[in-house]
């Protein structure tokens, strides 16, 4: 039985994310993977169905899909947008399409009602993967898609540490999910202070440079791949992915999440965005930059396309 003070966290949270651009109710989840799980297992889809993705994302929402018997058809991204390319969207589509799920990628938006409109001919659902997205409460998803995504994991830019909140249109869909979700085992509070601190202890690793320097030495030495231990220590769900998942973030981490929402200051991210530009406009003209012509572009990451010198033909 949820704690008074459980369900008042909850419930402050979800009038967050109530908004006059979108009305549609919110469910505060462990992660957006488990927010996909849950609306995959209400949806129920026929094993075989398509769902058309946006051609960059993560393995583990691949995983996802096909933990549902279900098949993914990429759908290439632009990289001066970062947007799927909305051209290519009819020709993928065939009777066994099911869901378009579109990514907002590096903090790059982009406008979805083009894609909407497309796959609504086709009585096809829609989820905005806005997992990377967050910038305040002006943007919380297109109230006309299915299901929106948004996350707060701990390399994200509003980290809470972890948690998501998924953004249901159908009334009856979120009910069936919220009473799904009400019967999985809670993520003790212990486990959240663990996942803390070990964040804590790759966030101070990474910004030392008296310690990465030495240790990318050893690591070299020792012939230890340090990137791929670090990306290990950074995801949440490093194995048994949806044992893993499905569970409900504990009232520390919903704690957690309303304080940092209750906290936003679109200042931070402007900020953000000047620094991003002042470095944008120093590098050489050789640097590939990625998404500089989206509709909204908000620096999560700084992305850029590099060649492997591994991969040149010697002459």
């Amino acid at each position: 039985m949820a704690s008074p003070n459980r369900e008042e966290i909850i419930k402050d949270i979800q009038q967050m994310w109530i908004t006059n651009q979108n009305r549609n109710p919110a469910l505060p989840c462990l992660s957006v993977r488990t927010a996909l799980d849950l609306y995959l297992q209400v949806m129920n889809f026929p094993n075989g169905s398509e769902v058309i993705m946006s051609a960059v994302n993560i393995p583990d929402m691949v995983q996802v899909l096909h933990s549902h018997g279900l098949k993914v058809v990429s759908l290439d991204v632009d990289l001066e947008t970062m947007a799927p390319k909305i051209q290519l969207l009819e020709r993928l589509i065939t009777q066994k399409t099911k869901m378009l799920l579109i990514s907002n990628i590096f903090g790059r938006r982009f406008n979805v009602e083009p894609f909407i409109e497309v796959v609504k001919r086709y009585g096809i659902v829609v989820v905005e993967d806005w997992a990377e997205g967050f910038s305040g409460f002006n943007y919380v998803g297109h109230r006309d898609s299915d299901l929106v995504l948004f996350s707060f994991g701990p390399i994200k830019y509003y980290t809470s540490f972890g948690g998501s909140i998924a953004k249901v249109r159908d009334a009856t869909i979120f009910q069936q999910m919220e009473a799904l979700y009400e019967k999985y085992p809670l993520q003790t509070h212990a486990e959240y202070l663990t996942k803390v601190l070990k964040y804590a202890f790759v966030y101070i690793f990474l910004n030392c440079p008296r310690i990465i320097k030495p240790g990318m030495y050893l690591t070299k030495a020792l012939n230890i791949d340090h990137k791929k231990y670090v990306v290990k220590l950074l995801r949440g769900f490093p194995d048994r992915l949806i044992e893993r998942l499905r569970h409900r973030p504990s009232t520390a981490l919903l704690a957690m999440m309303r304080a940092r929402m209750s906290a936003f200051d679109p200042a931070e991210i402007n900020l953000a965005n000047v620094k991003a530009e002042y470095t944008s406009e120093r590098l050489p003209a050789a640097v590939t930059q990625v998404g500089n012509k989206a509709e909204v572009r908000n620096h999560w990451l700084f992305p850029v396309i590099v060649v492997s010198f591994s991969n040149i033909p010697e002459k």
